[in-house]
């Protein structure tokens, strides 16, 4: 088994490595890299559609791939929430120009670039977390496949891989602006 590994520094690096890792993150249902790499990406372009899109996909109770993190996503915590409802409702005035007449109160701006840093962090943070015990099992220099257990996944894995992550949340999250993702999975 291989000493520690930074898994902060391979997605902030890239490269094939950082490829290998988001890989093996899905094929293992470990969402909390994904969700701090698609963290560092909203960084450079905060929109409407990415905010939505990473809460909708990791923070939200009903998140198809919500993440762990209880204490900082809802119903524990709804700083997050709040800021969403209004990035909601910026999203929907913007897509319906006739509304934003009705509605001239709400000022439409760009949604906060640093609005999933305290959850990005908290998962960083968490010593018993999947972010922690992933870089006690991941292995950079293996392939994805044969960083899982036997080798290959199991039957709840293949289950997420082909009925959530690639019908559901990868295009959910390329149409959102995050295409490093497109070909993730």
């Amino acid at each position: 088994m291989p000493a520690k590994v930074d898994i902060g520094r391979i997605l902030t690096e890239g490269g094939r490595q950082r490829i290998a890792l988001l890989r093996f993150c899905v094929m293992s249902v470990q969402m909390e890299p994904v969700f701090v790499f698609l963290t560092q990406e909203y960084h450079f372009q905060p929109t409407h559609d990415a905010a939505l899109a990473l809460y909708d996909v990791f923070c939200a109770p009903d998140a198809p791939a919500r993440i762990y993190a209880p204490d900082v996503l809802p119903p524990r915590d709804l700083r997050v929430l709040t800021m969403i409802r209004l990035v909601r409702q910026q999203s929907v005035q913007m897509k319906q120009p006739e509304q934003q007449e009705l509605d001239a109160e709400v000022r439409i701006s760009t949604p906060q670039r640093y609005l999933f840093d305290l959850i990005a962090r908290a998962v960083q943070d968490d010593p018993n977390g999947g972010f922690a015990r992933l870089s006690d099992r991941f292995d950079p220099q293996i392939s994805p496949e044969q960083n899982l257990s036997d080798g290959r996944m199991n039957a709840g894995q293949r289950y997420f891989l082909n009925n959530v992550w690639l019908p559901i949340v990868r295009p959910r999250l390329v149409s959102a602006g995050f295409w490093r993702v497109a070909t993730i999975g």
